[in-house]
């Protein structure tokens, strides 16, 4: 199998969409609630618990005690989640670009509006 330069990145960075998912909506949002991220990214609860566990461990988020809620605990990202996160952003705009590198500015255009399309009709199913 070939494997081009950023997927090699992500696979150094040990980095996958489960992880880029919760950095980047606790980047977007901030903290949040291990419940409020099950959500939004409508994961199940068992799933959410490992991935946070995962981050912590890597030094990328933390889980402190809600003062709000005695028996929740709000996810934070941390500066090295953040940077993190933005360098596999940088690797994901590498990516598109050499996705894209065949395409024809009209034909991305077109692709883009197709892609756009598809994800309107495909939330309209859910």
């Amino acid at each position: 199998m070939l494997v081009c330069g950023p997927t090699r990145g992500w696979r150094e960075q040990r980095l996958e969409l489960r992880h880029l998912g919760v950095l980047g909506c606790l980047a977007e949002v901030g903290p949040l609630s291990q419940r409020a991220l099950v959500d939004r990214l409508q994961l199940d609860k068992s799933s959410m618990v490992y991935i946070i566990s995962e981050l912590e461990r890597r030094g990328l988020a933390e889980r402190h005690k809600d003062e709000r809620a005695r028996r929740s605990y709000a996810v934070h990202l941390m500066p090295s989640g953040r940077d993190r996160l933005d360098a596999a952003s940088r690797t994901a705009d590498v990516a598109v670009v050499e996705l894209l590198a065949p395409f024809s500015t009209v034909e991305r255009r077109q692709l883009h509006e197709l892609l756009c399309r598809f994800i309107e009709h495909a939330a309209g199913q859910a």
